[in-house]
């Protein structure tokens, strides 16, 4: 019991160690809670106006675009909580242990904003030439998504070697594939986000990277394997 008991305790303590280490992260996901609380508690019957009216869409934009651009990055459209935990946990909180958190949250804002005015400029265009409906307009956008995805994006420059094209690509076939497949401004603005994220190497171009240990084989050194450390 003992030993449990103190397992328990080492187990807490590096979960507090972790959150604290990325307190931008946390704090937003703390929001998401509340928020995704709120939502849950509302009429099914409103949910929609209710997101409408905190949505990064062509009418919102024009009118308050500072007060939806800030509400709709803590609001989502369903109990997604689960998912959310998960990706703050393994994109938003690696990336602001590594950046800090003025860093991360700038990327963050400048993929959430530029993917935001980007996506909605393609739902512009295509009310116009008639290949999109207009109620479009006013269509629900909320999520932490695009500024997820920059995140992902800059991340690319956390590794080193190989390893950093096999992230690209795993990264990119997240974000692509849907492209192809469902062809709507959210899976644009994914895209974009990602872009966004890697023209940011300016900001991280004086962080450490990180190679996957690796083993090699050497005919010359008698089929020995050599460890080669992992660069900090």
């Amino acid at each position: 019991m003992g030993r449990t008991v103190r397992a328990a305790g080492r187990g807490l303590r590096g979960v507090h160690d972790w959150a604290a280490s990325a307190p931008g992260t946390y704090i937003w996901l703390l929001v998401l809670y509340v928020t995704t609380y709120v939502y849950l508690h509302l009429d099914p019957d409103r949910r929609t106006s209710f997101l409408k009216q905190r949505s990064t869409n062509i009418k919102h934009l024009n009118q308050n675009p500072v007060e939806v651009l800030t509400a709709s990055a803590v609001w989502a459209d369903g109990p997604h909580l689960v998912k959310f935990t998960v990706m703050f946990t393994l994109i938003f909180a690696v990336a602001e242990r590594w950046m800090g958190t003025w860093r991360w949250l700038s990327v963050a804002v400048l993929g959430h904003v530029g993917a935001t005015y980007l996506s909605q400029s393609l739902v512009l265009l295509g009310i116009k030439f008639g290949t999109l409906p207009v109620r479009l307009r006013n269509a629900v956008d909320v999520g932490p998504s695009y500024a997820l995805m920059a995140i992902a994006g800059v991340l690319f420059y956390r590794f080193g070697g190989p390893l950093r094209w096999c992230y690209l690509a795993l990264l990119g076939a997240y974000v692509g594939v849907p492209v192809y497949v469902d062809r709507d401004f959210t899976s644009a603005g994914h895209v974009t986000s990602v872009l966004i994220g890697l023209a940011c190497y300016e900001l991280v171009k004086d962080l450490p990277r990180w190679n996957a240990p690796t083993l090699r084989l050497s005919g010359r050194l008698s089929g020995r394997i050599l460890y080669k450390s992992p660069e900090r």
